[in-house]
């Protein structure tokens, strides 16, 4: 007798299964987005493009607080890869809230809002703002037939509003440095898959940073960035059935940034941050109570993959509170 014949013969069962490879892909669908958050929130130099904050289950709205802590393990690589460790390593904290809602059928819109203390031994600490940021999506993929090989897709437009300091505009040597400290604007797209308990995620974001003016004791001109992106892969195996284990890495690239100050010969252009690249790694451990909670607990890393050049590398650990509400 076929597998499919000894299912439709035990109703019980089948019924059974099925609604153990539903909650599997809840707590799956769930755990999605934090993969971008945790990733993209990992940097140690004053962070990255703020990752958006999507619903990728069938959910109505979400609303996520988040603590994270992350250590610099060392302090700098060069622009030839060389890395520089010292034993006075700065650590940050960062406590976050980020929603997001549907408002129409395929339509939605998330904030994300960080408050981020940075801490130097000898130097003491700094709190303050962190870049926030706004996104809209479109499910562009649907998957409610459940087709076997074709993912769900969803794009996003994000906005990040500079309410936290750069590291050029820093005073204090980056200790005020809460954010990349620049307008920029984005485009992605999520793309996941629940195969059973297998769950799988891809996302790709490129974005424009734009340029500032500054005025500090050492620097005046104007701030020109570039272009960046982020490129996720990710995967995650749920069980018992409200629990999920999950893995994924992210390759982070930001172009140089220039200082453009006007001279009695002409504007000079002085590059005082090479392109900056690194490569952050997760584990995730998440549970679920239902549909409508769910926390989870990751660990990153970004000494163990890519190849890092004008960047700082650090270890961290952040934890979810995830509330819910079905459509």
């Amino acid at each position: 007798m076929s597998p499919s014949s000894n299912l439709k013969s035990e109703p019980h069962f089948g019924k059974r299964l099925r609604g153990s490879l539903a909650a599997s892909a809840g707590v799956a669908l769930a755990s999605f987005g934090l993969v971008l958050n945790t990733a993209q929130g990992a940097s140690c130099c004053g962070g990255s493009f703020a990752a958006p904050s999507i619903i990728n289950g069938d959910d109505q709205a979400q609303l996520t607080a988040s603590y994270g802590f992350n250590e610099v393990k060392v302090d700098s690589v060069d622009s030839d890869g060389m890395w520089h460790v010292s034993n006075n390593h700065q650590n940050t904290q960062t406590l976050k809230l980020e929603g997001a809602r549907i408002f129409s059928d395929a339509w939605q819109a998330g904030f994300s809002l960080p408050v981020v203390t940075r801490t130097a031994p000898g130097r003491g600490s700094s709190s303050g703002l962190g870049d926030i940021s706004t996104d809209v999506a479109y499910e562009y993929l649907s998957d409610w037939d459940y087709n076997p090989y074709r993912p769900k897709g969803i794009g996003f437009l994000a906005l990040t509003i500079p309410t936290g300091l750069s590291r050029a505009e820093s005073e204090s040597g980056g200790l005020d440095s809460r954010g990349a400290g620049f307008l920029a604007l984005g485009l992605g797209t999520l793309l996941t898959k629940a195969l059973g308990r297998w769950d799988f995620l891809t996302s790709l974001d490129l974005h424009r940073s734009f340029e500032k003016s500054i005025a500090t004791s050492q620097l005046q001109g104007r701030l020109q960035p570039g272009y960046g992106g982020n490129l996720a892969l990710g995967a995650g195996y749920s069980f018992l059935p409200s629990w999920r284990l999950g893995s994924s890495l992210t390759w982070t690239y930001e172009d140089a940034i220039s200082l453009n100050s006007a001279s009695g010969i002409g504007d000079r252009i002085t590059v005082i941050n090479g392109l900056e690249r690194y490569a952050t790694a997760t584990l995730s451990l998440s549970h679920s109570h239902g549909t409508d909670w769910a926390e989870t607990i990751t660990y990153s890393d970004q000494t163990l993959f890519g190849s890092p050049v004008n960047t700082r590398l650090g270890r961290g650990i952040m934890a979810y509170l995830q509330r819910r509400w079905p459509r």
